[in-house]
């Protein structure tokens, strides 16, 4: 398995705005990514930002009182969600940790340009782990709009 870097730390807020005027006014972070998905019946959204040359925050937060971001916050209040790890070859790696005894949840590849999976907290020290394989100028693309 080889991990290429930690890509982004993902933080889960109730208020959005504040949380980037916080980023974007305070730690002078640069918004590169907003966007809202619907996932399992529930909206969200995620939106990237750019702390100095390579260290990304995402914030995650959704309307929805019954998201699977509202539930975690209303269980472990906001902060830390998740760290995504950008792998070079996510298959190897599930596989990998998989045949290590590591339980791996939610692989996802349906979609060329992401592919993800996540490493159940509870075989990471709480930690919920992010594994993502993906196209990095894809999603950038559209940097600063």
């Amino acid at each position: 398995m080889r991990i290429k870097k930690i890509d982004h730390v993902g933080v889960a807020v109730r208020d959005k705005a504040y949380a980037e005027r916080f980023l974007t006014e305070m730690l002078q972070a640069r918004k590169i990514v907003d966007e809202s998905w619907v996932y399992s019946g529930q909206e969200f959204n995620w939106a990237y930002f750019l702390l100095g040359e390579q260290g990304m925050i995402e914030l995650i937060s959704s309307p929805d009182p019954d998201s699977f971001v509202n539930r975690f916050i209303e269980k472990n209040g906001e902060g830390l969600h998740h760290v995504t790890l950008q792998v070079e070859d996510l298959l190897e790696a599930v596989d990998y940790l998989q045949s290590n005894g590591v339980k791996v949840v939610d692989v996802n590849t349906e979609d060329p340009h992401w592919k993800e999976a996540f490493i159940s907290p509870k075989d990471s020290f709480g930690v919920l782990f992010q594994l993502a394989e993906f196209d990095e100028e894809h999603w950038l693309k559209n940097e600063g709009k």
